[in-house]
């Protein structure tokens, strides 16, 4: 099935409400879910080095700020871009409760031109964003095109052959209850749904393509670990049930961390010195 180019600029306008940011806090940013994102970030700032307030990380597609958080209270200076101006507003709140406004800049961009210099970010996060973005292509480009010579870029997104993408698309399949539209593509499989702010898209990626396409722009792959295992807490009711799954995930990350059956992946890459 196809999806005509002005339904591909629909997810960019949803974006930039507030209905689809207060869904995710809601769905990832509670308290059951501090002990990974605790694992996840110590992992993540040893990719990128000890801390250098003349060296900030980029944040792209920092939403609420969470990241710029997690960041920020590791000793990192964050600059963090996002094309809502009503979600930074919120991003700008948590770093001010927080007491570290001072640490985190925000500004609005858009991913696919974020306006920075050509190679010039030495640190560069973008967690969970490239899946809701229909150009990909476009924003690999521009993430690749900031990352300066010996620079690190972290990348998490879904996987589309996890166990968890396998098993509930068959299983949904089998009971006829897949919703939305459905489009195969070389980056992964994209799931278009009608919300009250229009259409909106998600995708579970093709990894190796997402791990092509960045080393095509020049970046090399350092590292490929597991996120999250599984994400089917947030279809659970019961919270022995959520926290069970929160300590296999947990467990996964720390003592097994291939990325290959896990729902959750996260790429390390970097652009090679210049010589």
């Amino acid at each position: 099935m196809s999806v005509d180019v002005r339904t591909r600029e629909e997810p960019k306008r949803v974006l930039q409400q507030m209905e689809v940011h207060s869904k995710w806090v809601d769905h990832f940013r509670g308290k059951e879910n501090e002990p990974f994102y605790d694992l996840a970030f110590d992992f993540i700032a040893r990719q990128f080095g000890p801390p250098d307030t003349a060296d900030p990380v980029i944040d792209a597609g920092c939403g609420s700020g969470t990241k710029s958080l997690h960041l920020a209270r590791r000793g990192y200076r964050v600059i963090g871009l996002d094309i809502s101006e009503s979600i930074l507003e919120e991003a700008r709140k948590a770093a001010t409760q927080a007491g570290l406004a001072s640490q985190i800049e925000l500004r609005r961009a858009d991913l696919t031109n974020t306006d920075l210099p050509t190679q010039s970010a030495r640190r560069v996060i973008c967690w969970g964003v490239l899946m809701h973005v229909p150009a990909i292509d476009k924003a690999v480009a521009e993430l690749a095109r900031i990352v300066a010579p010996g620079g690190t870029l972290v990348i998490s997104e879904g996987n589309r052959r996890s166990l968890q993408s396998v098993g509930l698309r068959t299983l949904k399949r089998l009971l006829g209850r897949q919703r939305g539209e459905f489009v195969d593509t070389p980056a992964g499989l994209e799931h278009w749904e009608q919300t009250s702010s229009g259409r909106f898209m998600t995708r579970q990626a093709d990894i190796p393509w997402l791990i092509r396409e960045f080393q095509r722009h020049g970046l090399r792959l350092e590292r490929r670990q597991a996120g999250q295992f599984s994400e089917i807490f947030m279809l659970l009711p019961w919270k022995f049930a959520r926290q069970l799954v929160h300590a296999f995930n947990n467990t996964w990350f720390r003592v097994m961390p291939w990325g290959g059956p896990a729902y959750g992946n996260l790429l390390v890459f970097r652009r090679p010195p210049s010589l």
